[in-house]
């Protein structure tokens, strides 16, 4: 164990300043307030109580980068962002102001990650599971999806502890955006509720299909792989079977298809130089249940035992509707 600590230790001694003000922990974090958890253990994040809330806010405007972690699903939030979430609920009026003041970009993300590290208390708890507790900067980050620009980047968030009562609040806002609001219709999938309006169950028949792709290593991803070139290639496989039972609206051709996700899709046959993939891989979403997950910017729903591949807007109106006929007027009852 001294040995391990000690490998870390100096790895981190390379890894800027960024790390240099902080104590090496070798042990994973467990809902430990102030603790960031990378590969193999977790760093202490002394928190800063003399810098003024207005100044450190402003360094979100400054060159700051994302401590690495390791992975994908621990978010490298830097010592500021935990010392502004020191802070509590006096800092969310400010956060949101520079959301939507400030002509940074930086600064904005950086905002929008301190308002979710005050949601959950500076507390890592897990590796697949996030207990977000503070309702304030529930309603700060479900106000900012106003932006359709922000939505994947606070989606992403929300959707790590997603909380039933966010529904009427995200189908409202579809009500009123002029965008496709892809991230939102991804999102809202991932809350749990019966009966939704998309991703039903696929027919056998038609989920057993299987396509032929060019053939490409799947084993392999490549740097420049061209994840929205696949996705187009395998609407063109399905358009191409000539199955009634399957349509694929028109508008998707000319989209863009890929949002936050990014796999190689298709698996090799032996002796076949193409690359094989069924209906049902293609849109399986169990995949989904990785709580960062979105999807892609397109959506299938089933009626009259036929697939449909639809956009993202035809799915925002799908649940629009749904809303309106099933679930509105039994709020009111």
């Amino acid at each position: 164990m001294k040995v391990f600590t000690l490998f870390w230790l100096l790895l981190l001694s390379f890894k800027g300043n960024s790390f240099a003000q902080h104590t090496y922990i070798d042990r994973a974090p467990s809902g430990r307030v102030n603790y960031l958890p990378v590969e193999g253990g977790s760093i202490h994040m002394p928190i800063d109580s003399t810098t003024s809330l207005r100044d450190l806010i402003d360094r979100l405007s400054g060159k700051w980068e994302f401590i690495e972690t390791g992975k994908g699903y621990w978010i490298g939030y830097t010592n500021d962002m935990f010392s502004i979430a020191a802070r509590g609920n006096s800092a969310i009026g400010p956060l949101v102001a520079v959301v939507e003041n400030s002509t940074i970009e930086k600064a904005r993300l950086g905002a929008i990650y301190t308002i979710h590290l005050i949601g959950i208390q500076r507390k890592i708890v897990g590796r697949f599971s996030e207990s977000f507790v503070d309702t304030n900067a529930r309603k700060a980050l479900l106000y900012l999806l106003r932006y359709p620009g922000l939505q994947p980047t606070i989606m992403e968030l929300l959707i790590r502890d997603p909380w039933k009562s966010d529904v009427p609040d995200l189908i409202g806002l579809l009500k009123k955006s002029d965008s496709d609001c892809w991230a939102v219709v991804d999102g809202l999938c991932q809350y749990k509720i019966t009966n939704i309006p998309i991703r039903q169950k696929i027919p056998d028949n038609l989920k057993n299909i299987e396509l032929k792709l060019r053939y490409s290593n799947p084993n392999v991803l490549e740097p420049d792989f061209d994840f929205e070139g696949q996705l187009h290639e395998i609407l063109d496989s399905l358009i191409a079977l000539k199955n009634d039972s399957i349509v694929v609206e028109p508008a998707l051709l000319d989209q863009p298809l890929s949002g936050n996700w990014r796999t190689k899709l298709g698996y090799a046959k032996p002796g076949s130089r193409f690359l094989w993939l069924s209906v049902g891989s293609f849109l399986d979403t169990r995949f989904l249940s990785l709580f960062w997950e979105l999807g892609n910017k397109f959506q299938y729903y089933v009626d009259g035992g036929k697939l449909y591949i639809c956009s993202a807007n035809t799915s925002k109106k799908r649940w629009i509707d749904w809303w309106t006929k099933t679930v509105a007027p039994d709020r009111h009852r």
